[in-house]
């Protein structure tokens, strides 16, 4: 490449950079509560309707947020006016901790309002016995209650039970909180009097429900779509490479699956953290619990990087077959690649602004990477996300499917229009709506790929593909870190 050509790429980066710099796709202000104050809250609630200091109980959480009820929401078109309702009951940015010692444990949700709205004891039911103040269920309420504007201020007491549970008996009351399109059913169960599980039952009121859950059904069909995918790549694979006079070179695959086991590796704390809030049994011990967070990690670091050095070793091997140097110049490779994700993200931003603003599209923050709901992700977990998307989709979808569509057809715009095809439908694009505008820009984006695939290398379209994707799954935690350290207040609410 010429001198020109360097100069004229880099004007388009920095154009690319500044575009995407003015219309970046806007962010809901964070109001989750910070770890420790969430442990706090959660102690504090043990210690009074449970009778048990667990302060120095081992600590384990996760963010939370109801996307099954988001997603319903975000189908019906009312996701925007029921945003500040599902933050005020705890659907979103909330926290789930569990304490575990000596084989017993608690799990606590706790909302962004300092609220109480799950919590579960998982320990001997003798623990529970002994004389316990009885409550009412309207004291219970007004105990529970922390915010004029959470869930327990819009509760109404339902109803009463009792019944007997090991010789023990077990109070039960029921209350229903409704608050825009959402009503939730609470359930408090208490024995002795210490509570011993709160749990809610979220429902959509609407007559639209069997449109949602074909909606449902079609995204659910795309995720399907990926998986299978990546078998059949696979088989093709190893079709190839058992059948076809090729020569291979096993170097760069090696790198390649093995980097997804390295960055898949770096999550290990956060799995391990996810598994034992999740799935902790009190039968179990936690050394057991993070042993199967750790398995299933790294089995999924490798399977995932087998397929990848499978597809890769074909791929390149097919590819070299027709004389491509996909891994050839490889500084040269890295500079487009850098200048063609920050191209790739300025045009994003400025077409979904320019269509959000026309009303041609809607985009829910809460179900994209949008949005700082994702600030209890750390930086670790974007990266693996990130980095793990960009090589096993470019290594089927480029590196492997288009030589093996030209060699098909003997047309390389036909392979790039097929290979961008199936890399867009395979895309559940959760979101956006209609769905069809962001399947079209996947498309386009692909195109965009494959072009830059036949004129450079694998390894620029990789590093665009991870551009793209770091800047806009992390992008909302970098705001969600700024943002704490420029406001010492906590931030208001604001809905787009």
């Amino acid at each position: 490449m010429n001198s020109l050509s360097l100069v004229f790429w880099s004007i388009l980066a920095v154009v690319g950079l500044l575009l995407f710099i003015k219309f970046k796709p806007p962010t809901i202000a964070s109001l989750l509560l910070s770890k420790d104050e969430a442990k706090e809250i959660s102690i504090q609630f043990i210690k009074e309707f449970v009778g048990i200091d667990v302060e120095n109980w081992d600590f384990y959480s996760v963010y939370w947020y109801d996307h099954d009820t988001v997603n319903k929401l975000h189908h019906l078109g009312i996701l925007k006016k029921n945003r500040k309702v599902l933050y005020d009951v705890g659907l979103v940015e909330s926290w789930r901790v569990r304490f575990v010692h000596q084989n017993q444990s608690f799990v606590v949700g706790v909302n962004a309002n300092r609220e109480i709205t799950f919590f579960y004891a998982d320990v001997p039911k003798k623990n529970l016995s002994g004389k316990f103040e009885q409550v009412s269920p309207e004291t219970l309420k007004q105990r529970l209650m922390a915010s004029p504007d959470g869930l327990w201020s819009r509760a109404n007491m339902t109803g009463t039970g009792k019944k007997e549970e090991d010789f023990r008996e077990v109070s039960t009351y029921w209350y229903i909180a409704e608050a825009g399109d959402i009503r939730l059913k609470v359930t408090v169960e208490l024995q002795g009097g210490r509570i011993s599980y709160i749990g809610t039952e979220q429902e959509i009121l609407t007559d639209q429900m069997s449109k949602v859950i074909r909606d449902e059904q079609v995204e659910s069909t795309f995720g399907v779509s990926g998986m299978l995918g990546s078998a059949l790549a696979m088989i093709l694979a190893i079709l190839i490479l058992v059948f076809m006079d090729v020569q291979t070179s096993i170097i760069f695959s090696l790198v390649l699956g093995l980097l997804i086991i390295i960055f898949q590796s770096l999550t290990l704390k956060e799995d391990i953290q996810l598994t034992i809030v999740n799935a902790y049994d009190a039968r179990m011990s936690v050394k057991t619990v993070s042993l199967l967070g750790i398995l299933s990690t790294l089995l999924t670091g490798l399977l995932t990087g087998f397929v990848v050095f499978i597809c890769s070793l074909a791929g390149n091997a097919l590819a070299g077959d027709f004389g491509w140097k996909t891994f050839e110049q490889p500084i040269v490779q890295i500079f487009y690649g850098i200048g063609a994700g920050l191209i790739s993200l300025g045009v994003t931003s400025l077409l979904f602004n320019l269509l959000e603003k026309k009303h041609y599209l809607r985009i829910s923050p809460e179900l994209s990477n949008r949005t700082v709901f994702l600030s209890g992700f750390t930086f670790r977990q974007g990266l693996n996300m990130s980095i793990q998307s960009s090589i096993g989709e470019e290594v089927i979808y480029r590196l492997l499917m288009i030589p093996v569509i030209w060699w098909m057809s003997g047309n390389i715009l036909i392979s790039i229009i097929v290979s961008s095809f199936l890399w867009a439908v395979m895309h559940q694009v959760t979101g956006y709506d209609p769905r069809w505008i962001r399947w079209l820009h996947l498309f386009i984006f692909g195109c965009f790929l494959g072009v830059l695939f036949i004129k450079f290398g694998f390894i620029c379209v990789l590093v665009a593909h991870f551009i793209h994707n770091l800047v806009i799954v992390c992008m909302p935690l970098w705001q969600f870190k700024l943002q704490k350290h420029m406001h010492h207040d906590q931030p208001k609410h604001t809905s787009l």
